[in-house]
């Protein structure tokens, strides 16, 4: 027994011991970040073993960005490209690393780049073109790992020939441009980390503006400023870029400005649409002597147009007096009886008239002043003998209207008195 027992302890002590059960490693901590222009992927792992980096969108399969061996390090470069940035803003995506234990995930990010939201753009302070982005969507994932927080806006002009310049980019959504003398089109991007796109493109067009106007009219008449527009623009068509005339000659606005001396201060008195021909009229009582000068405005009535404004020389248009009414009471008297003359003018002011007449010899000859009042006088009766007809007339010195505006002075039309 002892023996036996003795060989069944020795069969014992020479069995094998199971080994204890090993854990597959574990990733975690998935970390993204921007380094280099290429997103960056760290995670930490329990243990070694090869792993597999791929892309996560709601929806749709992974899609695989990369693989590591079980002895290279925790990490991963994606380039942007390869994460799919979109135009919608609700987008959004997680990096997952597989291998051994079960996925680890990063936080959700959004890969958004704007797409052709547009921009507002028209001219400020006369010759400067400004513009700004439309306002940008919502932000899905804010302060997520990939969030760029400097979009960068770049504008660029497009000139005949296809030459394009870009003006400095601005991580502001707005900026200036200033006139460049030609017509151009004018494209903003928008480029980060996730790439560049189109926010939207403005056609700039150039314009010319004539006038034309009478030297002077009667005070109180009717001006007819008349003129024409003409304007320039880019007309692209692939890689071809003309500096045309525009068809579009109609509904561009003009406006027509005033002052009351050369040194005065320009105020807007009227304005009208172009026609299909880029022809203008507009009327205007004449208030007394000032100068006008007629402009494009800076936007058409095509709101997708937009140009430099154009301004005409400054003319000066006088005005005269206007002679209402001139007559005797009585054109026809008898000899020793006294005429009595009668003269209304505007502006209806104190003007100290002077009534002529034409003597034998054929010379305008003075016979009295006449102080009107509310431009209406009376000569009251006088002595005159001549028998026959004789002509007569009013001469009015120059004035100012109730604006203050110079009236020039004015002879009148003759009237006849006939003493029998």
């Amino acid at each position: 027994m002892f023996k036996k027992s003795l060989a069944a302890m020795v069969l014992f002590g020479t069995m094998a011991v199971p080994a204890v059960a090993q854990a597959a490693p574990q990733a975690a901590g998935v970390q993204l970040a921007w380094v280099d222009g290429k997103v960056k992927v760290t995670w930490t792992e329990t243990g070694a073993a090869a792993n597999t980096i791929s892309l996560r969108r709601p929806g749709v399969a992974d899609k695989v960005l990369g693989t590591t061996t079980a002895d290279g390090a925790n990490q991963l470069l994606v380039a942007p490209a390869a994460l799919e940035p979109t135009h919608d803003p609700a987008a959004t995506a997680r990096i997952v690393v597989s291998g051994g234990g079960s996925d680890a995930s990063s936080a959700a990010f959004d890969r958004y780049i704007r797409g052709a939201d547009g921009f507002d753009a028209g001219i400020v302070g006369g010759n400067v073109l400004a513009w700004a982005a439309n306002p940008e969507a919502s932000d899905p994932t804010p302060n997520d790992p990939l969030d760029v927080n400097q979009v960068r806006y770049i504008p660029r002009l497009t000139f005949a020939g296809c030459k394009i310049v870009e003006l400095p980019a601005t991580t502001a959504p707005n900026g200036q441009a200033a006139n460049q003398g030609q017509p151009f089109n004018f494209r903003v991007y928008t480029a980060s980390e996730w790439g560049e796109s189109l926010l939207g493109v403005q056609h700039v067009r150039t314009s010319a503006i004539t006038m034309s106007a009478p030297a002077s009219t009667k005070f109180g008449a009717t001006i007819n400023i008349t003129g024409g527009v003409s304007m320039r623009h880019i007309a692209e068509s692939g890689s071809t870029c003309v500096n045309a005339d525009d068809p579009s000659k109609d509904k561009t606005q003009v406006s027509l400005q005033a002052r009351n001396s050369a040194t005065g201060k320009w105020y807007s008195v009227g304005a009208r649409w172009t026609d299909a021909q880029g022809k203008y009229s507009i009327p205007v009582t004449n208030p007394g002597a000032r100068q006008y000068r007629t402009a494009v405005d800076p936007r058409s009535a095509y709101s997708a147009e937009v140009q430099y404004p154009s301004i005409t020389a400054a003319k000066e248009i006088r005005a005269t007096t206007k002679v209402v009414e001139t007559k005797f009471i009585s054109p026809t008297i008898m000899i020793g009886q006294q005429p009595n003359a009668y003269l209304r003018v505007e502006p209806a002011g104190s003007q100290q008239a002077a009534l002529q007449f034409k003597n034998a010899s054929g010379v305008w000859q003075g016979l009295m002043y006449k102080t009107l009042s509310s431009g209406r006088g009376l000569s009251g009766p006088f002595a005159f003998n001549r028998l026959g007809e004789t002509q007569f007339r009013w001469w009015v010195p120059a004035s100012a209207s109730s604006t203050g505006l110079p009236v020039d002075a004015v002879y009148s039309n003759t009237f006849t008195l006939n003493v029998l």
